[in-house]
C-alpha cells in the first residue's frame, strides 16, 4: 500500500498509463463513486475502466502526466497534462487521422482509510475537439427555434 494519499494517486496514474486496470482495485474502496463519469452510466470504478478502455482504442499513445498534486485533509487535487494521437475510430465527427492532442484535466479525490472513495473530474474536452477537428452535435433547427 502507498504511504500517502498523494503517493496512492501517483500509483493510480501509473496503472492507468500502463493499462494495468486490474491493479487499480487495490486503491479504490468498494463503495467508490466517480462523480465525473459519463452520466448515462454508473459512477463506478468498473465504468471508469470501461470508458478508459474505449478511449485507449480511439486515442493511441495516451499518456497522462501529473503536473500538480495538492493534499488537504482527506482530499487530493491533481492537475494533469494528457497527450496522445487520434488513431482509432471517428470521434465527435473527427476522422482518425493521427492528429496529436494535448489537453489539461483536473481531478479531486477523497480518501478514507487510504482508499479512494470519491472523485470529481473535469477535462478540456473543447480544446481536444479543436485540436482533432471534432464538432459538437447539431440540434435540429426546429428544436432550436422553439426555445
Amino acid at each position: 500500500m502507498a504511504s500517502s494519499n498523494k503517493e496512492t494517486l501517483r500509483k493510480v496514474q501509473e496503472a492507468w498509463n500502463q493499462k494495468r486496470f486490474d491493479d487499480l482495485d487495490q486503491y479504490f474502496a468498494p463503495d467508490f463513486k466517480a462523480n465525473g463519469n459519463d452520466p448515462s452510466g454508473p459512477p463506478t470504478l468498473a465504468a471508469a475502466k470501461a470508458s478508459n478502455g474505449v478511449m485507449n482504442q480511439i486515442f493511441s499513445e495516451r499518456r497522462v502526466e501529473i503536473l500538480d498534486l495538492l493534499e488537504d485533509g482527506d482530499k487530493v487535487f491533481m492537475r494533469n497534462r494528457a497527450t496522445g494521437k487520434h488513431t482509432g475510430e471517428s470521434w465527435m465527427g473527427a476522422p482518425a487521422d493521427g492528429k496529436p492532442y494535448e489537453i489539461e484535466s483536473w481531478s479531486m479525490y477523497r480518501f478514507r482509510d487510504g482508499k479512494i472513495v470519491e472523485s470529481w473530474g473535469l477535462n478540456d474536452g473543447m480544446r481536444l475537439m479543436m485540436q482533432i477537428g471534432g464538432q459538437l452535435p447539431q440540434r435540429p433547427v426546429a428544436a432550436a427555434a422553439s426555445r
